[in-house]
Parts: structure tokens; C-alpha cells; sequence
């Protein structure tokens, strides 16, 4: 019987340049979540744990970075580790494992070639990543085992052919052939390179092949990540048995809402009650805002920034729109503001290009603000 924690794509050292002011939090974030999967390892007592690809970002990580990762796995010395580098820390010359500090790390094994390696209860073949430019099926070179005794995984990380839509995925395809089971016999393949968790069968109804996905979600949209996956394998031939364990610290969400009137920021109000307790919220609004809601809107917004750790907002598909009760002149006790107001609502009337409309009921919105805390 083997029994392992697979994991990949952790992505260790990504700027996360999207996510604004929450780029730092997301990236050391995603190191402290390395102790998750190393401690499930642990409360599993698990044979060893499998790095299937994309550990750091590139291999230019900064020595920090890398010394950040090495002292987290110094604090497991008795869980060996078997690390797969990906396309992003790539083999070659620069490969970030190449450093000398992951040289004195005993128990951590780096998958540089397509030999066999004997762990405990299992035979691993790796299938290394050895130019992002590859077009073969990675998993070539691992030979049939159909008559070999013993539990036989292998490891790659790569594409699944057929099974993700190109535009998914990066630039580097990396494929893996489906046929990989049936043509060597393999018991399991441990995938990397898709951030969300993935099974799938072998042909005969039986899932032998599974990405885990990052242990930390990298960003809005994904789905099932966040976890690593506990696999364990009875004896040779038997159905794998694969469990998720949750390792994200992070909650992420992405949502979508027309405004329409008054009653939608309500609606809206309902929304952030039920992701109150969610870390990193995205929210798309389109619609039409009349101008009296647009400052209540952003009182809201900017409330709500200060509960959850990231709040993004994007809303230039909502149109903010002059309702006919507000087109009779507000007497602002000056000409000259009362002729700035005349000249917005008429460049209003007159334009046509969305972002330039917005940009005029921008200046309307300050105007009247201005002109009602005058007035009071």
C-alpha cells in the first residue's frame, strides 16, 4: 500500500500584479500555505509528498523567496518530498533547484530525469519538463509496467489532450496522452500545470489520473483550488482512492449584478451580508444608476472595502443615468454655477461615447453635491 499528498502549482514568488493592493498579501499568503499541505502530510503520516510542477514562478525567485520555502520544509524533516520542476521553474542551467541550498536538503529529491525512482511502496516515473516547447506526449518516456510487480504513479505536468479548451491554457502546451494508463499499465498519473482540481478516468470507468490544483488560490475564476489531494493505493491494479484536503487560507468569490433602480442596491446590500465572511470579492455591476443613488453606491462600496481583505469592483458597464427630475436647474445661488450645471446637462445631451457620458455625470454628480452641501 502507498499513501501520498500530491500537489503543484504553488507559484511561489507570482507578483499578482491584478489584484492591486492585495498582491502582497496573496503571495506571502500562499508561502504560509505550504505549512497546510506539509501538515496534512503529517496528521495523514502519509509515505511522501509529490510536487507535480510550478513550485516558484520562474527561476529568477529571489534567494529570500527560495529561503522562505526551504526553511518551511526544514520544519518536516522526517516527510520526504519528490519535487517535479514545471515549465515555469523549468530544468536548465538556471533551474532555481540547481542552487545550492536545495542541495542540503536531505530529505527533498528533485525529478530531473525519466529513470525510475523507488519510494516507499511505489515506483515513481517521472516525466520532467525539459523545454516549454515540447509538442510530444511527456509521459513517452515512461516504459510498460503492465508486468512489473508493485504500485507504479507517474508524474508529469502538462496538458491533458483533449480535455481543456487552448484558451485555458498558457502559451506552453506541455501534452499528456489519456492513453498513458492503457499503454504502460501505471496504477496512477500525478498531474500539474491546471490550478483547479481535476479527475479523470482511464478508459474503463476507474479515475487514475488527477490534477490536485494550487494550494492557494492565484485568482478570481478559478475553481476547486485551494487543496491538495491524499491518495492512496492498495496494491497494484486497485482504483486509486483520492481525497481532497483543503489547504487555502484565503475565500475567494465573483459575482455579477444589474442595476436597475433603487430596489437593486438593496439587492446589493443582500450580496455583501452573504459573502461577509469571504477574504477576496470581485463584483461586476452593469445596469443603469440613476445620479441621486450613484453617492449611496459608493458609500457602500467604500464601506464594505474595510470588512473583507480584497474588494474589486468593476463597473464601467454601469451607465449612470440623469433622471428627468433632476433636469430642472438647481439654483445654486451662483451664475457661474448655475451655468457649469446648464453646460454639463447639455454636453450630456449631446454626447454619445459611453466613457465620455460617464466622465460629465462624474462632474454633475460633484456639482450637485457641491451645490447641496452649500444650500445646507
Amino acid at each position: 500500500m502507498v499513501r501520498l499528498i500530491q500537489t503543484s502549482d504553488w507559484q511561489i514568488g507570482m507578483k499578482g500584479g491584478g489584484l492591486g493592493e492585495a498582491g502582497p498579501l496573496v503571495r506571502e499568503t500562499r508561502i504560509e500555505s505550504i505549512h497546510n499541505v506539509l501538515k496534512s502530510a503529517q496528521k495523514k503520516e502519509v509515505d511522501f509528498v509529490l510536487l507535480c510542477g510550478d513550485i516558484f514562478e520562474h527561476n529568477m525567485v529571489s534567494q529570500e523567496t527560495v529561503k522562505k520555502v526551504v526553511a518551511i520544509f526544514n520544519q518536516y524533516p522526517r516527510i520526504p518530498i519528490y519535487l517535479l520542476p514545471g515549465n515555469h521553474d523549468v530544468l536548465g542551467a538556471d533551474c532555481v533547484y540547481n542552487r545550492a541550498i536545495f542541495q542540503r536538503l536531505k530529505h527533498l529529491t528533485i525529478l530531473s530525469t525519466s529513470n525510475p525512482v523507488e519510494v516507499s511502496g511505489a515506483t515513481l516515473h517521472p516525466c520532467p519538463v525539459l523545454s516549454k516547447l515540447t509538442t510530444q506526449d511527456l509521459t513517452a518516456t515512461i516504459p510498460s509496467v503492465r508486468d512489473i510487480d508493485g504500485i507504479h504513479i507517474g508524474v508529469a505536468h502538462g496538458s491533458l489532450v483533449g480535455k481543456f479548451p487552448s484558451s485555458n491554457w498558457e502559451d506552453t502546451t506541455l501534452p499528456v496522452e489519456l492513453s498513458c494508463i492503457e499503454r504502460t499499465g501505471i496504477d496512477y498519473l500525478a498531474l500539474g500545470h491546471w490550478h483547479s482540481h481535476r479527475a479523470f478516468d482511464d478508459g474503463t470507468g476507474v479515475a487514475r489520473i488527477a490534477y490536485s490544483g494550487t494550494h492557494e488560490q492565484t485568482k478570481f475564476g478559478e475553481d476547486n483550488a485551494g487543496q491538495c489531494l491524499l491518495v492512496e493505493i492498495d496494491k497494484k491494479g486497485d482504483p486509486p482512492k483520492i481525497d481532497t484536503i483543503r489547504t487555502g487560507q484565503l475565500t475567494w468569490t465573483s459575482d455579477e449584478l444589474e442595476i436597475k433602480d433603487s430596489s437593486s442596491l438593496n439587492e446589493l446590500k443582500s450580496h455583501f451580508e452573504a459573502v461577509k465572511g469571504i477574504d477576496m470579492v470581485r463584483l461586476v455591476l452593469h445596469g443603469e444608476l440613476p445620479l441621486e443613488l450613484k453617492e449611496e453606491l459608493e458609500n457602500m462600496l467604500e464601506f464594505q472595502a474595510t470588512i473583507h481583505k480584497n474588494l474589486r469592483v468593476k463597473s464601467e458597464s454601469l451607465n449612470i443615468t440623469v433622471p428627468p427630475q433632476l433636469e430642472t436647474p438647481f439654483d445654486f445661488g451662483d451664475p457661474i454655477l448655475n451655468q457649469t450645471e446648464t453646460y454639463l446637462k447639455q454636453s450630456l445631451a449631446d454626447e454619445t461615447d459611453p466613457k465620455q457620458r460617464r466622465i460629465i455625470v462624474e462632474a454633475l454628480a460633484h456639482l450637485q453635491r457641491y451645490g447641496k452641501g452649500v444650500g445646507a
